[in-house]
């Protein structure tokens, strides 16, 4: 199992595939799996590389304070462990804004970014999230993160039923200390203006019941590179929700700048 170390943090990640890197990072509070159809997808034509944050599935759960350059060091460190030197960048929520900020600060490093509940502006919720995570039930708070996260009515469908199992079943080894420092890493974080220095090709998906969908539209209008589309009946966790037509947003989007699939 591959692990980069960023001075004693051991960030664990998957590797599939081969050819052009296409790194995924994925939103709270799930792991790298939230990427399961498209892994199962863009592997056949990319070498997808997508880790674990701070936090969740096998990376090292820091309970000390951090910081969120921190968050980005982690996956700049994989890139230099896996020799990434161009490719495509993919960040969801939480690892959107991480994306958002290589972009700012490693301008050369990606020609392509998609963003899935993309949103430079500061969330409303971290404050109540770091309290429910240090000092709820983590598998019952974590459980009705997911859910809220969700279309309505999504996590009482067969396939969101499974989903969720699949995404929740660690809940028992991960630590709300850890993830209340993960959220205390990114709270209060406005990238809003910086994301204007971007210059490469950013699609940006917001589901239509996504609380960040007017944020997204908002990033996007900052970012001159930038499209930006939505998905029907699905939320923030649209890659989830509606695989098929994220998927298909991104085979255009990617074709369109010049990558072959």
């Amino acid at each position: 199992m591959p692990y980069a170390n960023n001075n004693g943090v051991r960030i664990y990640y998957e590797l599939a595939g081969e050819g052009v890197p296409f790194v995924m990072l994925h939103a709270n509070p799930c792991d790298h799996r939230m990427w399961m159809y498209q892994i199962s997808h863009f592997s056949r034509f990319f070498r997808v590389i997508a880790p674990d944050m701070r936090g969740y599935g096998r990376t090292d759960k820091v309970e000390t304070p951090f910081t969120f350059d921190d968050l980005v060091k982690d996956v700049i460190t994989v890139c230099e462990q896996e020799d990434v030197v161009n490719g495509i960048l993919a960040g969801a929520s939480m690892g959107s804004k991480i994306a958002f900020k290589i972009g700012v600060e490693y301008p050369g490093l990606f020609q392509v970014q998609i963003h899935v509940g993309g949103n430079s502006f500061r969330g409303s919720s971290y404050d109540g999230r770091i309290i429910g995570y240090e000092n709820e039930n983590l598998s019952d708070y974590r459980a009705n993160h997911l859910k809220q996260l969700f279309a309505p009515g999504f996590s009482e469908t067969w396939r969101g039923r499974y989903l969720s199992q699949v995404i929740l079943e660690d809940s028992g080894e991960l630590s709300g200390k850890a993830i209340g420092s993960l959220f205390r890493s990114f709270d209060r974080l406005n990238l809003s203006s910086l994301v204007s220095s971007i210059k490469v090709p950013v699609l940006i998906v917001n589901g239509v019941t996504d609380n960040s969908l007017v944020g997204g539209k908002k990033t996007a209008d900052l970012i001159e590179s930038s499209v930006h589309e939505t998905i029907s009946n699905a939320g923030h966790l649209c890659i989830l929700e509606q695989p098929e037509k994220f998927d298909r947003y991104c085979d255009k989007f990617i074709k369109q700048h010049g990558y072959l699939m």
